[in-house]
C-alpha cells in the first residue's frame, strides 16, 4: 500500500468507528429510558370556552375559513381584537382533486401552523391589536403556490 491508500484506509476507518460508536451510545440510551420522546400534543387540546371555531381549508390553491355560526370566507379571516380564536387547520382536494401539505403563516402574530389532508392541526390565539395583516402557505404545494396569500382582519 501507498501513503496515500493508508491515510485514506484510516480515514475510512476512524469515521466508521465514530458512527458504530454514535449508532451504539443512542441504542444504549433509548433502552434505558422507558418515556415517550414525543407525544401528541394536539390530542386533547383545551381552549378557552368563549373561544371563536373557526374551520380552515387549505386547498389548491386558496384558504377558506369556516365560522361557527356557518359565514364561509376565502382568504380573508376577520376576527375580533380581544376574543379568544381556535383555528382548526386541515388540506381538502382542489381543483386538481388531490389534497397536498400546506403551512398557513401569519407573520407578525408569530403563528404557523400545517395543514395536512386527513388531519385536524388547532391553536388558539387572541388578537390585540386591530389592524389587517397579511398571511400565506409557506409550503410548496404546487405550480400556483404564490397564490395561497390573503388577510387576517381583525376588528373592534
Amino acid at each position: 500500500m501507498n501513503d496515500k491508500t493508508k491515510k485514506e484506509f484510516i480515514w475510512i476507518v476512524a469515521v466508521l468507528v465514530v458512527l458504530i460508536g454514535s449508532a451504539i451510545g443512542n441504542v444504549i440510551y433509548i433502552s434505558m429510558h422507558s418515556q415517550n420522546f414525543a407525544q401528541n400534543v394536539n390530542a386533547h387540546p383545551t381552549y378557552p370556552s368563549n373561544a371563536d371555531i373557526v374551520h380552515v381549508e387549505g386547498t389548491q390553491w386558496s384558504w377558506t375559513f369556516v365560522y361557527s355560526n356557518g359565514t364561509t370566507t376565502t382568504n380573508v379571516l376577520n376576527v375580533t381584537v380581544g376574543k379568544p380564536v381556535v383555528l382548526v387547520v386541515t388540506s381538502i382536494k382542489g381543483a386538481e382533486q388531490f389534497a397536498v401539505i400546506h403551512d398557513l403563516s401569519i407573520p407578525k402574530l408569530a403563528i404557523q401552523v400545517y395543514a395536512i389532508p386527513g388531519q385536524n392541526n388547532s391553536l388558539s390565539f387572541t388578537p390585540t391589536v386591530i389592524g389587517s395583516f397579511y398571511f400565506e402557505c409557506v409550503e410548496y404545494c404546487g405550480l400556483d403556490h404564490y397564490e395561497m396569500r390573503g388577510y387576517l382582519n381583525v376588528v373592534a
